[in-house]
């Protein structure tokens, strides 16, 4: 199906050549997961798109406004399984990039076909060739200035890319957060300095608690990552992909991966994870 768009509510496909995030990337943006008119942990989605308001002094967009054009939006699809994308841009400006007080925000809701996704049997990493440079202002959030991922996926030969930091530590693949086993224990890249906080990555931290592992949030180093156990990456629509080799370094087996998977499936199933519109 042709993607359906809601822009400030309405039925349409196009905003202002004058639109900041057209312009400089001046946004904020979404990735959700929707079947039968419910959202998959909504509540993470809007907390992370809340917190980039607040970083970037963004006027945010009521939990209720987002939750009405979501519902219109997939009444006019006919997609029951579907990917909804929200954008947030700070609004329109003529040029430069100071902006009025008074400025409003462009809400975007774009509904698109759910591809399947399953688990693959062999998933490899490489390094990117494009790294993150850090800017604590705004690492963890979402923004639409995403230059650092496309060039890190221009040739890459790979299942995913592993993105470094200008001081060479691991930070996370292109399009999610990066997960290390070592024994009893889950690391995972501290992202306080660069990176995206994923909407899974709290519900994944918190799934590895409850099944005992020590959760451990640092800087991780290229050795280190050759040294881990078993890998694992995730975000929102691929859920947990367990990492099979990373150029010539294999891993064979993930039994506490599997753990975690098999716990995230489950809450995925739970009703109280889903919100209906």
């Amino acid at each position: 199906m042709e993607p359906l768009v809601i822009i400030n509510g309405e039925v349409k496909s196009n905003v202002s050549i004058f639109n900041r995030n057209m312009q400089y990337g001046d946004g904020l943006f979404e990735t959700c997961v929707a079947k039968d008119n419910k959202v998959l942990f909504w509540d993470n989605h809007f907390a992370r798109l809340n917190n980039g308001c607040d970083r970037l002094n963004i006027k945010k967009i009521a939990n209720s406004v987002w939750l009405e054009d979501i519902k219109k939006a997939l009444s006019l699809s006919s997609e029951k399984n579907c990917i909804v994308k929200l954008i947030l841009s700070r609004g329109n400006s003529l040029r430069g990039y100071s902006y009025s007080k008074d400025i409003e925000p462009v809400r975007v809701v774009i509904v698109s076909q759910m591809n399947e996704y399953k688990t693959k049997e062999t998933y490899s990493l490489e390094f990117a060739i494009s790294g993150f440079h850090s800017n604590p202002n705004l690492a963890g959030i979402k923004h639409c200035n995403r230059l650092e991922q496309i060039l890190a996926r221009t040739n890459m030969l790979a299942d995913e890319a592993i993105m470094l930091d200008e001081n060479q530590s691991v930070v996370s693949v292109t399009q999610g957060n990066i997960y290390l086993i070592f024994g009893n224990k889950l690391i995972t890249p501290k992202l306080e300095r660069c990176g995206v906080i994923g909407s899974r990555r709290s519900i994944i931290l918190e799934l590895s608690r409850l099944i005992n592992l020590e959760v451990i949030e640092e800087d991780i180093s290229i050795k280190q990552l050759e040294k881990a156990n078993e890998v694992f990456v995730s975000n929102s629509l691929i859920g947990i992909q367990p990492v099979t080799s990373i150029g010539d370094y294999y891993l064979t087996n993930n039994p506490i991966t599997e753990k975690i998977s098999a716990a995230y499936s489950s809450i995925t199933q739970d009703i109280k994870s889903w919100t209906c519109l």
